[in-house]
């Protein structure tokens, strides 16, 4: 039997994810934000996220893409 672990490690890296409803052009803060396993964009990220504005209403556990933000 094969072992899955590394194939999940290269689908889930650390990522930035709602932990609120965002909605639509709201200022997105770091009360709305966390870094956990998701597919979405590098904490490192994290400065440059703050202060935008999102581009549609996020829903809470989302992971974080350029595309939902202005």
């Amino acid at each position: 039997m094969a072992c899955n672990r590394g194939r999940t490690s290269q689908q889930f890296q650390r990522s930035l994810y709602t932990v609120k409803d965002i909605a639509e052009g709201k200022v997105l803060s770091a009360e709305h934000l966390r870094g956990g396993l998701a597919l979405g964009l590098s904490p490192a990220h994290f400065e440059e996220v703050l202060g935008r504005r999102a581009r549609q209403t996020i829903s809470r556990g989302t992971s974080l893409a350029w595309s939902l933000l202005q």
